[in-house]
């Protein structure tokens, strides 16, 4: 499995940013960068691509994808 770093950029709500700080802080952590790479730990992602033709090379290395991380 090859791992890759995503930076990504949220804006988050008043109230988002609240939940975060609150599950930092219950946690332990020093950072909401912490917190939020923790919390997304609770979801399955699932790839499903729109407009792409299933014979597509792409399609194929996303479903290889996605049952490799289960």
């Amino acid at each position: 499995m090859v791992l890759q770093m995503v930076k990504i950029l949220i804006d988050l709500s008043n109230d988002e940013d609240k939940i975060v700080e609150v599950y930092k802080l219950v946690h332990e952590m020093k950072t909401k960068q912490e917190a939020i790479k923790q919390m997304i730990k609770y979801f399955e992602v699932s790839i499903t691509p729109k407009n792409i033709k299933k014979h597509e090379e792409y399609y194929k290395k996303s479903l290889k994808f996605t049952e490799g991380s289960k």
